[in-house]
This record gives C-alpha cells, sequence and structure tokens, in this order.
C-alpha cells in the first residue's frame, strides 16, 4: 500500500473521494455497463490549483528534491493535507510545504509511480520517474608516454574538462550517466586527443573528428509501445505492443482509477471520466512501461470529453500544433523607411549596421497573408527594446565594429528601439496576428544588459565580475563560467543571485506580456541564467497570467549543451521546450553530407525522446541566426572543414550544387514530421544562402525568386498543410520501420490519422520495401509528393527519385 506522510489537515473524506478509491465488485461490473450507455461520472473534484499539465519527476540518486511551486499556484501550498507514495519511497514536506522531499527506500522502485498531493480532499497526480543512469568508467592507459594531468571533456561533461586520477599506470575516472552516444575528447597536458583505445569516431562538423562511446544499450524495437487505436462515446482503446507492465493514465492531473483502465490482451480501454464533459480541451495521458524500458507517452486531446479529431478545432492555445516562423526585424522588411536610422560610422560594415527592418514590416506581411500563406501560425522576432545609438567593437579577433541592429544590446527594458517601431504598431501587429490565428513570441533578452543601460548603470553592483583571480577577463568562458561570464566587454551579464535583480526583470519580461497581449517568449541564452530566475518568471506568468485569464502561454528557450542540461531547464515551473540543437546537429550532418547513416539521426531523435519524451515541445529548427545556413553547408559553397564564419567576410556564399534545394527540402521535411515544434528560419523557406553570423542574416527577399527557390517555398507550403490538417503529426506515436544508410522510414499513428514518411539520401533513385506494421495494413494511402508506390498485403514498395522524400496519408476506403 501507499505510504500516507505529512500531518493531515483534513482527513474526512467526502463520498466522492470513498468513490475513487474504494470499489465493490457489484458497483465496478455496474460502472464497466453503464459506462457504454451513458456519460461516465464525474470522479474528481473540482481542482484549481495546477495550471496545465504536471510534468514528470525524475528521480535523482537516492534523494530528490521537488519544488513543488513548479506545479501549484503559490497561494495553495498551504492547502496541502498530505502526501501519498509508492513504498519504496519515501517522502518528507517541509514545514512551509514548498518543498517534497523524496528519498528512496530500496532498489525496487518502479520505473514508473505515482506521488499524490492530497489538497482539501482533492487528489493531484504527480508522476515519477526512475532514473536509469549508470556508472562508466573511461579509462586511458599511455603506456610509455608520461603525462602530468589527463582529463576528459564530451557531451556528458557538457566540452568541460574532467579531471582523471592516475591509479597503477591508467588514468581513470567514473562517470554516471544516462544511456546514449557521447562525444569526447581526451585533455593530455592541456592538449585535445581522440581516445586512442576508442576505434570509433566521428564528425565534429568542423573538420575534425570525436571519440564516440554509447553507454547502455536502446533498442526502440524492443520497448514497449503504445498508439491509440480507436474510440467509441466514451472509451478510448489504446493499442499495447511488446507487453507493458505499468500503465499510468492520467485525465488532466488526476490519476484515473482502476475502473477507468481495463486492460484486454493487448488492449487498453480508457473510459474518460463524466470531469471531461464539462471543459472545452482537457487531455488524456497515459504512460507505460515494462523491464527496464518505457513506452513512448500518448497525449490524447479532448472536446467536451471526445478525442479531437479535427484538425479545425484546434486554437493557438494548442501549443503542440505550433509552426514557429523566426525573423530578424531588421532584416524582414522596411514597412517605414521614415524609421531608418543606421548608425554613421565608416569602420562599420553594411551587413554588421541597421538595414531597415521594422515591425511595420512585419505587420505588413502578417495583413498580406505572407504566414497565413507560408502555414505557419506562430512568428517570433528578435529582441525590440532600444539598442545603443553607436557601434561597439566586439572582444574576439579580428574586431570588428558591429551595431546592435539584431536587439541584443538592450539599453533599455521596456521601450522600443524608434528604429524597429512603436507601442501603437506593436499593438496593431499583435492585433492582426491574433486576428487570424497567429501567436506572437518576442525575443527576450534576461542574461544581460548593454553598458549604457541605466539599470547598471544605476546599480553597478547588479553586474558579474568581470576580472577573475587568475588574471584573465571573464568574456565568452561559456562553460567554465556558465552563470557569470559576459559575452562582451560592453555587456555585463546580471548577477542573478541577487533578488532585486531576478525580480526586476520578472517584471520586465511581464511588461511586454501584459502590455501587448504576447501569446510567449523566445529566451536568449538561458543556460547563462540560473533556474532561480526562470521559476520565478514562470511562476509570475502563471498566477498573474494564465491562471487568471485560463490562457496558455509558450515559453522555449536557446540552450547549446548536453541533454542533462538543456533538460533541467525544461518541465513545470520552467519552459515548456527548448531547440533541440542536438539533435539538429545530427539531422544536418546526415541530410547534408552524403556519407552520414541515417541511422545516426533515427539514434539521436530516440535520444532526445528518452529525455523530452515523445509528446514533447521542443523546437526543432531548420536554422537560425547563430549559425552557417543549412543549405550553403549541403551545397557545397561552404566547407563543413572550413571556419564557419570568415568566409562570409572574404567571398560570397553561395548555395553550391543545387542538391542543396533539395537537401534544404528533405530536411524540412523532417522537422514537420517528427513530435515536437518545428521552427522556420526566414529565408529558409527559399534557400537563402549564407556563412555564419552576420552573413546568415541577409535582407530577406521576397520577389524575383529562382524557380528552385519557388519549389522551396511550395514544398515548404505543402508540408505545412500536411502537418496542419494530419492529427498524427502533432499528437501522434512514432514508430522507426527503416533508418540505414540512405533509407529512413517511419510511421506516426493518431486513430485513423496514420502517416509514412521516407527519405532517400542517395545521389541514385531507390525501391524501397518496408515491412509494415499490422495496424498499417489493408488500407488505401494518399501519395503527396509523386513517388511511385504499391501496397500489397503486409508490404510497401515505394520508388523515390534521388534525395528525396515522400509522404503518405491513410485515406479511409469509399
Amino acid at each position: 500500500m501507499d505510504r500516507i506522510f505529512s500531518t493531515p489537515k483534513n482527513t474526512n473524506m467526502t463520498a466522492k473521494q470513498k468513490l475513487f478509491t474504494i470499489f465493490s465488485p457489484i458497483l465496478l461490473t455496474a460502472l464497466l455497463f453503464s459506462s457504454c450507455e451513458r456519460k461516465p461520472a464525474s470522479l474528481f473534484p473540482e481542482g484549481k490549483d495546477i495550471f496545465g499539465l504536471a510534468t514528470l519527476i525524475e528521480l535523482q540518486g537516492d534523494e530528490t528534491t521537488v519544488v513543488l511551486n513548479d506545479y501549484f499556484h503559490s497561494a495553495s501550498l498551504a492547502n496541502i493535507d498530505s502526501v501519498t507514495t509508492h513504498p519504496s519511497l519515501r517522502g518528507r514536506l517541509s514545514g512551509d510545504r514548498e518543498m517534497l522531499h523524496l528519498r528512496v527506500r530500496n532498489l525496487n522502485v518502479p520505473q514508473l509511480t505515482e506521488v499524490v498531493v492530497w489538497m482539501k480532499g482533492t487528489p493531484y497526480s504527480l508522476v515519477t520517474r526512475k532514473s536509469v543512469r549508470e556508472e562508466y568508467t573511461f579509462r586511458f592507459e599511455p603506456e610509455e608516454r608520461r603525462y602530468r594531468s589527463v582529463a576528459i571533456r564530451g557531451e556528458m561533461s557538457d566540452w568541460n574538462p574532467v579531471p582523471m586520477t592516475l591509479v597503477d599506470g591508467v588514468w581513470q575516472v567514473t562517470l554516471s550517466l544516462n544511456p546514449g552516444r557521447y562525444q569526447y575528447l581526451l585533455v593530455a597536458d592541456g592538449r585535445d586527443m581522440l581516445d586512442p583505445a576508442n576505434p570509433l569516431n566521428i564528425s565534429n562538423n568542423a573538420g575534425g573528428f570525436n571519440s564516440l562511446i554509447e553507454i547502455g544499450n536502446q533498442d526502440p524495437s524492443k520497448a514497449p509501445r503504445l498508439y491509440a487505436n480507436r474510440h467509441h462515446r466514451n472509451t478510448i482503446e489504446i493499442q499495447l505492443v511488446n507487453d507493458p507492465k505499468k500503465i499510468i493514465v492520467l485525465w488532466q492531473n488526476f490519476r484515473l482509477p482502476p475502473e477507468n483502465v481495463i486492460v484486454e490482451g493487448s488492449t487498453l480501454k480508457v473510459i474518460v471520466p463524466g470531469d471531461a464533459h464539462r471543459k472545452e480541451r482537457s487531455f488524456i495521458r497515459v504512460l507505460a512501461a515494462g523491464g527496464n524500458s518505457l513506452a513512448n507517452d500518448l497525449l490524447i486531446p479532448l472536446q467536451k470529453g471526445r478525442p479531437v479529431m479535427n484538425p479545425d478545432l484546434l486554437t493557438r492555445e494548442d501549443r503542440e500544433a505550433t509552426i514557429m516562423y523566426f525573423l530578424m526585424v531588421d532584416r524582414f522588411r522596411n514597412g517605414n523607411p521614415d524609421r531608418d536610422d543606421p548608425v554613421d560610422d565608416p569602420e562599420v560594415a553594411p551587413r554588421a549596421n541597421f538595414h531597415g527592418g521594422d515591425l511595420d514590416g512585419v505587420l505588413e506581411k502578417i495583413e498580406d497573408g505572407y504566414f497565413t500563406d507560408l502555414g505557419v501560425n506562430a512568428v517570433w522576432f528578435s529582441p525590440i527594446t532600444q539598442n545603443p545609438l553607436e557601434a561597439y567593437i566586439e572582444f574576439p579577433e579580428p574586431k570588428r565594429k558591429y551595431t546592435g541592429y539584431h536587439g541584443y544590446w538592450p539599453i533599455t527594458l521596456t521601450t522600443i528601439d524608434h528604429r524597429f517601431g512603436d507601442d501603437q504598431v506593436m499593438e496593431q501587429l499583435v492585433k492582426s496576428a491574433h486576428k487570424r490565428d497567429i501567436s506572437v513570441l518576442m525575443d527576450f533578452v534576461s542574461n544581460h544588459v548593454h553598458k549604457n543601460n541605466p539599470l547598471i548603470i544605476d546599480n553597478p553592483e547588479w553586474a558579474t565580475t568581470l576580472n577573475l583571480p587568475d588574471g584573465r577577463q571573464n568574456i565568452r568562458i561559456w562553460d567554465e563560467h556558465r552563470l557569470t561570464t559576459w559575452f562582451d566587454d560592453f555587456l555585463p551579464s546580471l548577477d542573478f543571485s541577487q533578488p532585486e535583480v531576478i525580480q526586476t526583470m520578472v517584471d520586465s519580461a511581464f511588461y511586454w506580456i501584459d502590455r501587448f497581449g504576447l501569446d510567449g517568449f523566445r529566451h536568449d541564452a538561458t543556460k547563462h541564467v540560473p533556474l532561480e530566475f526562470w521559476r520565478a518568471l514562470t511562476q509570475k506568468l502563471k498566477e498573474e497570467k494564465m491562471f487568471p485569464e485560463n490562457f496558455r502561454l509558450f515559453q522555449i528557450g536557446e540552450t547549446f549543451g548536453s541533454h542533462d542540461l538543456i533538460s533541467s531547464y525544461v518541465g513545470s515551473g520552467m519552459m515548456d521546450g527548448k531547440f533541440d540543437f542536438n539533435l539538429y546537429w545530427d539531422a544536418r550532418a546526415v541530410f547534408a553530407i552524403d556519407d552520414e547513416p541515417f541511422e545516426r539521426l533515427d539514434y539521436s531523435l530516440h535520444q532526445s525522446f528518452s529525455y523530452y519524451g515523445f509528446q514533447n515541445l521542443m523546437g526543432n529548427i531548420t536554422g537560425n541566426h547563430d549559425m552557417p545556413r543549412f543549405i550553403s553547408l549541403a551545397g557545397g559553397d561552404l566547407g563543413f572543414d572550413e571556419d564557419d564564419t570568415e568566409p562570409g567576410w572574404e567571398r560570397e556564399i553561395g548555395v553550391g550544387d543545387p542538391v542543396g534545394y533539395k537537401k534544404l527540402s528533405s530536411l524540412t521535411a523532417f522537422i514537420m514530421t517528427i513530435p515536437g515544434v518545428p521552427v522556420i528560419y526566414y529565408g529558409d523557406e527559399i534557400g537563402l544562402p549564407g556563412a555564419n553570423d552576420p552573413d546568415s542574416r541577409r535582407p530577406m527577399i521576397f520577389e524575383n525568386l529562382t524557380p528552385n527557390q519557388l519549389q522551396v517555398r511550395e514544398t515548404l507550403k505543402k508540408l505545412t498543410r500536411l502537418r496542419s490538417s494530419n492529427l498524427a503529426f502533432v499528437y501522434g506515436d512514432f514508430n522507426t520501420l527503416e533508418a540505414s544508410d540512405e533509407i529512413y522510414a517511419y510511421a506516426r499513428t493518431y486513430f485513423d490519422n496514420r502517416a509514412i514518411v521516407v527519405f532517400n539520401k542517395s545521389n541514385e533513385s531507390r525501391s524501397v520495401t518496408l515491412d509494415l506494421p499490422t495496424w498499417f495494413r489493408g488500407v488505401d494511402y494518399q501519395v503527396h509528393f509523386g513517388a511511385a508506390t504499391n501496397v500489397e498485403s503486409s508490404r510497401l514498395e515505394v520508388s523515390l527519385p534521388p534525395n528525396s522524400f515522400e509522404i503518405l496519408t491513410y485515406k479511409k476506403k469509399q
């Protein structure tokens, strides 16, 4: 039995609660019979203490601390009566009920278990996930060579060196790691080197190689799986594959009782509670585990108690259906030349100065239907706060002079740069976007300000330390001094260890949401800001905006780093998602480089699933403003083995081989058909080329497009329409059918919505034969990109041209 701890404030159970916990066989039979005849009974007290869905708690080692404010409204914490845990866990509430400490009592902790937080008799379920970390010892035997020091650095350490210890002639270190693949290097006497004892290495996409180690044995084909099969009235049928043993089904944040969760062979029947019929939108979540593996999680949206089957029912608040477009305001469109005010400085190259783009230009493209025609339903634009009127020399060589055209050097926190617009045009932009069902997200800079910002002038002690004790300047030391490093000597980072700094920046961010009705933020440089700030900001947004207005905001952030680091910023109380750069690096390599196998990409995708879940809001990008354009790498005009920035200053970077256009479309098809939020960087819809910043920030082109550019854009439009019209791409499961050197195929299922995606990265035509899962057999498929197909019994044959893809969707027989 579960164990209750903490002093209960109210132990009197209502009749409804008794119904929730105790069922006689007679009552159970009656409930099952009546569930098919009428709307099921309501099971849960009306609870309004959590906004949104509580994310999983990953148990960390022997003890895990849960910040309850991440999940519950702060005013509700005093109402906690008690907490119930699985017998394998021991829990302890802090005196102020803000912290829950979970300690492992024995080794028999299930892969999934439940913590129930009782609030005035209302049972909220928080699901825990057992850690699957294992200890692995890295060893390096130098033989006759002697070293004074050896360290290891890699993805498992965010590329920070971890010292190794010399034991009996062998350098070694033991690390606790999640299963997966990790790139790494040895650091011997300060010099990087491959691990001589490890024959496996992988291109680092920068002209070099890293050693590669695989921890554990991940085989998705053997893991338990779930897919939504059918529904009838109040019953949802979930198909179980590979025999999951532990199943937890939640409606909102309440676990459904056994009477509503019935396993019959390989079928799970979920009876939707009557409570769901009173809500316009709610969700069923299904979690499962078997052996040492978790199954894919399912998220099923309900419209007044019935599964959503019509995509037209989805709204801007259904963030899982987001297709985002990222633009740099200065480089997108000049809608009001009267605002133009470039910095007059002969030392500033044109590409590093203001080009005249403004919010008027963004508004113009919203109103002329550009975004709607493109198929995007969310626009994120670069920061628009006032930036300096003069140029500055950047710290790194060759010390070029730049202006703040990009918006990331704020000298104010709550005023719009006069070169971009004013409050009036901002109001009209948001109003026009919402009228067209387009969400608007603003890029918010919290990590730093410009030295001319009154905030830092009036409070110089709010800056982190610039001059380090070892004599170095704390500038761009990204990993070693992650939370304090400056981006430049004129951009002081803020010291978030001071409560006043947190409060000031939280209030500044909230201003933009409250003043203009924005739908959320893209947060800049999030790994350089401590978790305490994100926790405070999210709490304010929930308690002062989302709760009162019952509106779901969306926060997505930028973090370059390991899966562990990125995932620490995602979840209840933090951000909804981050950009999955690790997946992008692998996707970029696989789609751009002929010899990189699809197996690498499929493994990377499943590694992301293991951290963020199959149903996630991670951003899957075509590129961004801080990296070279994908198409120039794919077409070969920019080499992976050369510096990705300087060529943009030295020569005109183009596409190169026109095959780059096809490879770009394949990358776009990939991000449009996997779980997560697809994000299109402006210009990628036409194949705009370029090296790294600032060459990757060229002015957008709308007229006089080439045939190749037009084809790329038309393909993108078709892909966005497919994603928006087929719920398998939004809420469906994911099942790999083949991942070989040149062929990649996967299937996605959401009830009667079924889709198959097939890629051929070869430079020759390929005929692909796929063994179909049983639930994909016996139906007709619609082919969307012209490939020749043939379905015979359990097999699908697809003939694909070179560097192409095909998407097949289920079409009911007439």
